[in-house]
């Protein structure tokens, strides 16, 4: 079974809440609490308030224990964004945006794993089968691929050697 819990219109960035919502995700209720109770983050505080709203909702409806829990879906859409005017210099005026978020948690009853027993002990029939052997041909193609490599590039006709370098006679200054 699931509980849900929204919080729409939430005064705050939904940028800003998604990299909260991201660190919550799919941990168990109590925890999830404890994390958001203790983050130096504006939104984490109103989000804390929606698992703990999606908690009671899910203690309401015998959904189970709701600590054992865990945020199964958190997501943080946009809501609208109410736009103020700043007067700048020169008659000019700027924007000011104020982004609104809704913010919706889903909670799921934690699956807990069972143990499965351990296979019997099968050495023959999962013997290890020895590596193929590549044939004499595709050893010899390797070969030549892999080792050989491309010779210097050899200088042009007309060109002196590399390390020899052109060297000009400067003129002495004169007043």
């Amino acid at each position: 079974m699931e509980a849900t819990a929204v919080v729409r219109f939430a005064r705050m960035s939904p940028q800003k809440a998604r990299l909260v919502a991201d660190l919550v995700r799919g941990r168990k209720v109590a925890d999830a609490l404890n994390i958001l109770r203790f983050m130096n983050k504006a939104t984490a505080r109103i989000i804390g308030k929606v698992v703990a709203s999606a908690k009671a909702n899910a203690e309401n409806k015998n959904v189970g224990n709701s600590d054992e829990m865990t945020i199964d879906r958190i997501f943080v859409d946009q809501g609208p964004v109410m736009k103020r005017r700043l007067a700048r210099s020169r008659g000019r005026v700027d924007m000011i945006r104020k982004p609104f978020s809704h913010v919706t948690v889903v909670l799921k009853e934690a699956v807990r794993e069972k143990k499965k027993a351990a296979p019997a002990k099968k050495g023959e029939a999962k013997a290890e089968a020895p590596a193929a052997e590549p044939k004499a041909g595709e050893k010899e193609a390797k070969a030549k691929t892999t080792g050989a490599k491309k010779a210097a590039a050899k200088p042009k006709a007309g060109a002196k050697g590399g390390a020899e370098a052109k060297t000009t006679k400067k003129k002495p200054k004169g007043k």
